[in-house]
């Protein structure tokens, strides 16, 4: 009962957020925030249609983890620029993205098998997946960082070849925390 308590109360103030967002930017005529804040309510909308009707995809605490990173990066880092206020910012969300994306990679693997499929499959087998889908998805989001920065005038990538290196490092370090604890996880939940 409190985590419903709790969700509920978290997307009341995501909802309150995004609506003075998308006002104030409307209002002061700044388009991409406008849009960002757009893109931000719409994600979190789409993301808790996902859970509500596919819990084993997208369960709650997984939900929350994803609804505050599209909070902290997009309306947050971006909109309201703690990128360039907050030192180090960026790092942060890199490292957190990590831990999301072996979160996603492991949730994605329980949702196309059954529980007895996982309990059988390789650990090792399991680490390199979670490890790679993890890699592969921060690749892929620095590809397209450099392709916002080469085709739509961005800045992404302030720090050229070097913030692309310490943004993979950052996914690195924070997807080499998360193995270890979903591959804990994942054996205190079968041995039950």
């Amino acid at each position: 009962m409190n985590k419903n308590i709790g969700k509920k109360c978290l997307n009341l103030v995501l909802l309150i957020a995004y609506i003075f967002s998308i006002v104030y930017f409307f209002i002061n005529k700044e388009i991409v925030s406008l849009s960002i804040s757009i893109a931000c309510l719409l994600g979190t909308i789409i993301l808790y249609i996902v859970n509500q009707k596919k819990n084993k995809l997208i369960d709650n605490s997984l939900y929350i983890v994803l609804v505050l990173f599209i909070l902290f990066s997009s309306l947050l880092g971006t909109c309201y620029r703690f990128y360039d206020i907050i030192n180090r910012y960026d790092d942060f969300l890199h490292v957190w993205s990590g831990f999301i994306s072996v979160s996603v990679a492991f949730a994605i693997l329980n949702y196309l098998n059954k529980d007895e499929v996982v309990i059988k499959t390789s650990k090792l087998f399991i680490v390199i997946y979670l490890f790679m889908f993890s890699m592969g998805v921060a690749s892929l989001w620095e590809i397209m960082e450099f392709l916002l920065d080469t085709f739509c005038g961005l800045n992404t990538q302030a720090g050229g070849l070097t913030d692309t290196v310490v943004d993979m490092i950052d996914a690195l370090v924070g997807s080499i925390i998360m193995v270890p604890i979903i591959i804990r996880k994942t054996k205190s939940k079968y041995k039950k």
